[in-house]
């Protein structure tokens, strides 16, 4: 049975809880805050455009979720897309093609061509699929889901539409070197490099912003966040940026070019909290942070006008360098779509260690 948690509001706390029980024990899982999720799933630019769907299963004396899905309508230049965000599900194939049946024909009757997914909303939140292997850790927020979910999609008519990958270096110190004279020729034509201001956190996500929706704007998915959406996401992280880490370019004339961000992969601390941003939480997440043993390459870009300067492998070379001064060695590029050519700027040293799919619907 199918029910929308707006004809129904009981079934909010169902909606909200599934995750926590598909992935009770799971040492890995680092869960996303209810609050954080309802606040995605209310943003003022889905109003009146999506759904909130959940599959009960009926055949027990006390029904129960057993999967979620939440279809959104997007519509870019007078071209409705669809998307299929914040799916979570139980290995039970006959709901999960039942909620996937119900979302994309509430999207196909309001005219959408596209359907795409998982995407909870946009680029700028959740999507992807993680294909594995799923025998190794996830670093700190790679996507992470069951293992069965994307054959489930493949199942309903659902094909690959875009595919990403990341790498694990071991050691990055011939990478740094090998990069060290692309950094000094940026830097001899003019171009200035700076480490993130901690205490002006704000004001340089306001910078951050402004690059990346200059940067990002061509990608095939984009869609603008405002300034205000943009510091709500990534403010709550500040206490896990290392300034040293996050690398701002500057072109001859001043202006903003390029960027690096990356972060301590602080995966195992930030999953021992669990649900909770308790006292005991914080003691917990303290407790296994001296654990970390990577730095997390997360993003890397360059407006359009100084791609080929050689910026980006110098962005790189700099947070190659601070992150051996701070005694890592160990990289993980992340989330690299594939053919994009940040994905060469390993040495030659980095092994894949994880693949990611974007769908789309076949039909």
């Amino acid at each position: 049975m199918i029910l929308d948690v707006a004809d129904d509001p009981r079934t909010w706390r169902p909606f909200l809880a599934l995750p926590e029980r598909l992935y009770r024990g799971d040492p890995h899982y680092c869960p996303p805050l209810r609050p954080a999720v309802l606040a995605s799933l209310g943003r003022s630019k889905f109003f009146g455009r999506q759904r909130v769907l959940v599959a009960m299963n009926d055949r027990q004396a006390l029904a129960r979720v057993v999967a979620r899905i939440s279809p959104t309508l997007s519509d870019s230049a007078g071209k409705p897309m669809g998307m299929l965000g914040f799916f979570e599900a139980e290995d039970n194939s006959e709901a999960v093609r039942e909620l996937l049946a119900t979302a994309i024909r509430w999207l196909r009757n309001r005219g959408v061509r596209r359907i795409i997914g998982p995407m909870d909303g946009d680029t700028w939140h959740r999507y992807r699929f993680n294909q594995g292997p799923h025998d190794t850790a996830p670093f700190l927020m790679e996507p992470y889901n069951k293992p069965y979910y994307p054959a489930m999609w493949e199942a309903c008519g659902f094909v690959p539409l875009e595919s990403y990958y990341s790498k694990q270096v071991a050691d990055v110190t011939p990478a740094a070197a090998a990069l060290a004279p692309i950094l000094a020729r940026v830097e001899k034509r003019g171009y200035r490099l700076r480490k993130l201001v901690l205490e002006n956190f704000r004001e340089e996500l306001v910078i951050l912003h402004r690059m990346s929706c200059d940067i990002f704007a061509e990608n095939f998915f984009y869609d603008p966040i405002s300034v205000e959406d943009f510091i709500a996401l990534y403010e709550p992280a500040k206490s896990l940026v290392d300034p040293e880490l996050v690398w701002f370019a500057q072109a001859p004339d001043g202006q903003y070019v390029g960027f690096l961000f990356a972060v301590v992969d602080y995966q195992q601390a930030v999953a021992s909290m669990g649900y909770s941003r308790g006292k005991l939480a914080k003691f917990k997440f303290l407790l296994n942070r001296r654990r970390a043993d990577a730095v997390n390459m997360k993003s890397l870009g360059v407006t359009a006008a100084h791609r080929k300067s050689g910026l980006g492998a110098a962005l790189m070379c700099r947070g190659y360098q601070q992150m051996l001064a701070r005694g890592f060695r160990k990289a993980n590029l992340c989330l690299i779509r594939e053919g994009n050519p940040s994905g060469r700027l390993d040495g030659e040293l980095g092994v894949v260690s994880r693949r990611y799919v974007l769908y789309q619907h076949s039909g």
